[in-house]
């Protein structure tokens, strides 16, 4: 009964609008202040101890500096420069400017790790240079906002470095498990852009001579390398995740000093502030949720879960739909993070005695996740793009469709072809 209160709680205050850290909190509290009430009361000095320990985790350093590095590379005009490199690739083809932003958010997630960050940077970028050309402006931000979902699949990975926290898995192998899945969806959403713009007549560029192709690719060069520092430091052993994020950030600081010479110490402050106002929002999320998530065992929330869905079927590949509608369903309506802080730690052991890698299954928990991204009402890709085209949120859930077909796509073919995600995991670190 509890359990219920709580969760019903939590339905209630996310649906007044609050803020979701807040929203867990204050069930969490409630439930503790009901138990007082029972015959076995809850010291209540266990919400602020596993509160504590939810952010006690040195892989979790990891956020700050991966989101340290994102803002940093925003001001150095790292963004920029792999906006043109695209563009000299891929520009004169049918789709123009609307497949320069699949391909920019697919090198981008390359280097920030972050859904919201790279629609942000991109959409600012290409935004209004595909309103002159004549874009449908709900379309444009459809495109930039469903290329955004690639960025926590290909390393280095926000989602993923959270998630090995969270479940105690190697974060180098699941940066590495999304590298297969990252090109198939980018593919994909290539091949419907080409396949929209051409059948609507929207224009193309001229195509880049090879001097240009050349000189836009030395342009971007060193921003370019910046994901292969990252992997290449965990899978050689010279750091760990976490060392790496750090590596990363004095990476694009040479770059912006030294360089590129774009950047000044004033505006490292300004980044560093804008990346403390973030973090401790996610922080306060991981916090609260730890919380959350020890009442639910407790209370027996994943037996009840497993034993419900193993009702309907114990066949495994029935379950792995149950739980991708599952997740799909909550993608909708709940952030990312808590879903992954709240079931992560039921769904992961309920499908390692069936057999299921956990590398595998954590790609496919993410590659749920950044679906609902760009469906309503929670998407917040589409929120961010609302605000920064002027259109509504609606209109870009609409033009999206077509890109949400083409994610569950590969979705189901990453569920049930493991090897599509163990493959390089399993080669590099020798399974």
């Amino acid at each position: 009964m509890l359990l219920v209160s709580m969760i019903g709680l939590l339905f209630v205050f996310s649906l007044l609008g609050m803020e979701i850290a807040w929203a867990i909190g204050f069930a969490c509290f409630g439930y503790l202040t009901l138990a007082q009430f029972g015959d076995s009361p809850i010291p209540m000095v266990l919400f602020a101890q596993q509160m504590t320990v939810g952010v006690d985790s040195f892989v979790l350093l990891a956020i700050p500096l991966f989101i340290f590095a994102g803002e940093l590379m925003n001001i150095t005009g790292v963004t920029k420069r792999i906006v043109r490199f695209a563009a000299s690739l891929v520009s004169h083809l049918n789709g123009g400017l609307a497949n320069v932003s699949v391909t920019a958010n697919f090198i981008m997630s390359g280097t920030s790790g972050s859904a919201l960050a790279d629609a942000a940077a991109t959409g600012t970028v290409l935004l209004p240079e595909m309103e002159k050309r004549g874009f449908k402006p709900a379309f444009s931000s459809a495109v930039i906002a469903s290329a955004a979902t690639v960025g926590p699949i290909v390393p280095p990975s926000i989602s993923f470095v959270l998630l090995g926290a969270i479940v105690n898995i190697s974060v180098g192998r699941l940066f590495l498990g999304g590298v297969v899945p990252g090109t198939l969806m980018f593919i994909g959403m290539f091949i419907v852009t080409w396949w929209i713009c051409r059948s609507r007549g929207y224009p193309t560029e001229e195509k880049a001579t090879g001097r240009e192709r050349v000189n836009a690719f030395f342009s971007g060069i060193f921003a370019l390398i910046a994901p292969a520092i990252i992997i290449f430091s965990i899978i050689l052993g010279i750091a760990t995740p976490t060392e790496s994020s750090a590596i990363a950030v004095f990476y694009v600081l040479f770059l912006g000093f030294v360089v590129y010479r774009s950047i000044t110490v004033r505006q490292v402050i300004e980044a560093a502030g804008n990346t403390a106002v973030l973090c401790s929002v996610i922080m306060l999320t991981v916090a609260t949720s730890k919380i959350f998530a020890w009442i639910a065992v407790r209370e027996n929330l994943g037996v009840y879960l497993t034993n419900g869905m193993l009702a309907i079927s114990e066949e495994l590949w029935i379950l792995l739909i149950m739980i991708n509608i599952l997740l799909l369903i909550l993608g909708m309506i709940m952030e990312i993070l808590p879903i992954m802080l709240i079931l992560a730690p039921i769904l992961f052991p309920l499908l390692a005695d069936m057999g299921v890698d956990p590398i595998h299954f954590g790609v496919i928990m993410v590659l749920n996740l950044m679906i609902g991204m760009i469906t309503p009402p929670i998407g917040l890709n589409l929120f961010i793009m609302s605000a920064i085209g002027g259109v509504g949120v609606m209109e870009i859930a609409k033009e999206a469709v077509p890109y949400f077909f083409v994610l569950v796509g590969v979705l189901l073919l990453i569920t049930y072809v493991p090897e599509l995600t163990l493959y390089l995991p399993n080669l590099v670190f020798n399974k």
